[in-house]
Formats: C-alpha cells, sequence, structure tokens
C-alpha cells in the first residue's frame, strides 16, 4: 500500500476530474477500443489500485484486483459531458479512477474523452495514458509502469518546510485535536451529492492556428520570455487591479511517465502595468515565475505544507467549501487557504508542447483538449496544450 500524502487535498475535494478530448483519424471497432483501454489501464499500477481509509483517518492508496474505470460508447459533446460526469463521485473505494468515452464522427474519424480523478494522475499522467492506449490500438505491446509519489522520502531535501509555516501547521493541528473527526466515504458521496444540486461549470475552448502561434513564440523568443508568461500578461491586460495567480507545476524529479499526481504549484502576484508593452509586462511576469521555481523550497513548499496537517483536516477544510461540515479549525484554515471566496483570480495549467507521438500505426493523433478541474482554491481556471502545432486554451469556472 501507498500512504497518500502530498495529495491528501484531492481526496475529499467535491471537483478533481481532469479531462481530455482528443481527435483520432482512422477507424476502429467498439471491441478494439475496449480492449485497447483495458490493456492500457493494465499498463499503470495505480490503475490497478482503489483507495482506503483506516480508522485512524490515514488514506491509502490499496490493490484492487476488479477496479472499476470503464470505456463507453456513446455521442457527446465536451462541455456537457463534463457538466454531467463531475456530478458523478468517482468510486475511489472501488477503484475508479478513469472513465473514457469514445463516438465514431463521419468519415475515417474518431472522438474520445478520457476522465481521470486526480488522485489516478495529472495531466502529463492522463496523456501517458492516451500514449498508451493509443499504441495498444495499433497492436503494440505497453511495459508496466509502477506508481511514483512525491512524499517525505523522495520529496528534495532542500525543500524543506521554513520554520514558520510549520509553526503554523502544528498551531492548527492542535487547535483540530478538540473537533477531530474521521470522515468517510459515506460523506464523501453525501457532500459531493449536495454540492452539484447547486453547482455547475461551464467551458470555452479557444483553439490557436499555426501561423499565429508561431508569431507569439517568436515574439517569446525575441523578448526571452516563457510562452506561459506571454499568455498570462494577455488575459490579464485589460484588469486593472492585482492578480493573484497560481501555476501547476511539474513536480517530476526523473523525467518519469508513469500515472500519479506529481503535480506542485507556485503563484505569483502581478498588476498589469499599462505604461509597459505587452512583452515587457510578460517579462516581469516571467521574472517572478523563475525565482520561485528556481528555489525548491518554493517549486514544493505548497507540497510540503499540506503533508504537515492532519490528514483528518485537510479532508474537513475541503468539506467546508462542499459545504456539508463546518467547524471552527477548518473554517480558519479553509480561508487561510484561499478555500472558498478568497481564492486565486488565476489558476492555469500549461502542459506546453504535447510530449507524445502523434502517429500510432494507422492512426494518427489530430487533436487534444485539456480541461482541468475547477479546483476549491481556484475559480478561473485555464488549461493550456499545444497538439499538432496548435494550441488549444480552455477556460473551466463556476457559472
Amino acid at each position: 500500500m501507498y500512504k497518500i500524502e502530498t495529495e491528501r487535498a484531492d481526496l475529499f475535494d467535491v471537483n478533481m476530474m481532469i479531462a481530455m478530448q482528443i481527435a483520432v483519424t482512422g477507424r476502429a471497432t467498439e471491441p478494439e477500443l475496449t480492449e485497447a483501454f483495458r490493456g492500457a489501464v493494465n499498463s499503470f499500477e495505480i490503475l490497478g489500485c482503489k483507495v482506503v481509509i483506516d480508522g485512524e483517518g490515514n488514506a491509502y492508496y490499496a490493490p484492487c484486483d476488479d477496479g472499476q474505470n470503464s470505456i463507453a460508447f456513446r455521442d457527446f459533446e465536451l462541455e456537457s459531458l463534463i457538466r454531467e460526469q463531475e456530478r458523478i463521485r468517482f468510486r475511489l473505494e472501488e477503484g475508479e479512477f478513469l472513465r473514457c468515452f469514445a463516438s465514431f464522427a463521419e468519415g475515417n474519424t474518431m472522438k474520445m474523452c478520457f476522465l481521470l480523478h486526480h488522485l489516478g494522475g495529472d495531466g502529463k499522467s492522463l496523456c501517458y495514458f492516451i500514449e498508451a492506449f493509443l499504441r495498444r490500438l495499433s497492436g503494440e505491446e505497453t511495459e508496466f509502469r509502477r506508481a511514483v509519489f512525491l512524499n517525505s522520502e523522495t520529496l528534495p531535501r532542500d525543500s524543506k518546510l521554513p520554520f514558520l509555516a510549520s509553526a503554523l501547521a502544528k498551531h492548527y493541528n492542535r487547535k483540530w485535536k478538540k473537533e477531530r473527526r474521521v470522515f468517510g466515504f459515506e460523506d464523501m458521496r453525501k457532500a459531493h451529492e449536495a454540492f452539484w444540486e447547486t453547482h455547475h461549470t461551464s467551458v470555452r475552448n479557444e483553439a490557436t492556428g499555426s501561423e499565429a502561434l508561431l508569431e507569439k513564440l517568436n515574439q517569446c523568443r525575441n523578448g526571452g520570455v516563457g510562452f506561459t508568461s506571454y499568455a498570462i500578461a494577455e488575459m490579464i491586460q485589460d484588469i486593472p487591479h492585482e492578480q493573484d495567480i497560481g501555476l501547476a507545476v511539474d513536480g517530476r524529479q526523473d523525467g518519469n511517465r508513469t500515472m500519479s499526481n506529481q503535480a506542485t504549484g507556485i503563484s505569483v502576484k502581478y498588476r498589469y502595468d499599462r505604461r509597459k508593452t505587452l512583452l515587457q509586462n510578460a517579462a516581469e511576469i516571467d521574472r517572478r515565475m523563475k525565482n520561485k521555481l528556481s528555489s525548491s523550497r518554493y517549486k514544493y513548499f505548497i507540497l510540503q505544507f499540506m503533508k504537515e496537517f492532519d490528514p483528518t483536516l485537510v479532508d474537513a477544510v475541503n468539506l467546508e467549501f462542499a459545504g456539508y461540515f463546518h467547524s471552527r479549525t477548518s473554517a480558519k484554515l479553509a480561508k487561510l487557504l484561499g478555500y472558498g471566496e478568497s481564492t486565486k483570480d488565476l489558476s492555469i495549467t500549461n502542459l506546453t508542447r504535447l510530449d507524445i507521438p502523434t502517429a500510432y500505426g494507422f492512426f494518427t493523433l489530430t487533436d487534444l483538449i485539456f480541461v482541468p478541474p475547477v479546483i476549491s482554491y481556484g475559480k478561473n481556471i485555464v488549461g493550456m496544450v499545444t497538439a499538432d502545432g496548435h494550441l488549444n486554451t480552455t477556460f473551466h469556472h463556476y457559472e
């Protein structure tokens, strides 16, 4: 079994569903797609697990012989499918981390949407699953990949939590002892159902063609700034006040291509300066981002910080946001962490250029749209990925 530590905040969050829609040229039958899906599932250790919670409130990934990862065949539109499926809780206790929906378009084209609970992996993980799926579909074998986790043993030694942050976590843990409660999957079910009775999300995708994308990339190259910083500057240029921007960051230290949640995150605050050009604003954002990414303490701070809390307190914070549970300690901590009203203004995940092949025998991956979940500490969620020379930028938020 593997203990759930740095990713514990994903367990009771009511919206942890990552979505990826792909378009593939080439036709396969339903049995062929089903076989490829099952073969790809069997290639990743984490998809053969379930989540268990013990009597003390500790959570683990445990082996599961009959996981509920599934593939179904139906026509769908991405936004309506996400609205429908985020209301249906992933049965983590039964080994359900992944759902796939496939449809056959006119001509020689297939469309598929993969929905992954964040405890099954991050955005890169889902890309690696899609690669394995398409390889199996083309008749290739795929190697078995063991899960890799960011935890007390694997986080960089120089990312140790600062004293004041550690003291703050201990303070809240002491306060929580008087109110402590262990939550189970029945609490998860009730919270999820109650939350989605009154909420729904909106998804919008913007496609940037290859010529327009190349022009922007050349501007970034000439200005010495990263494309993510440039994109942020574009997004906030008409907003007059300071923006608090969260950025998901790949935490893989060894470049592994397995499935598990190895994402970390940083944040930068910036007010767009209208006296400067777009590129000059992007350069300042870029400088602030690189400052934090160059330090392991900043890069892995949120993971080190969250694992210091009593895991049941982390659960309680999520259930506060969901409106299911309330205590003085969890309410104060939820406010401190930015859950609910004081969320990040923007939360961005840029998967950059897709690092999986596009050609798989008779099949070609021609498009990929990435939709991150509307997490409890974010309100305007942006997912970016460059596939087959063009950029897809999705915007996901509660309505």
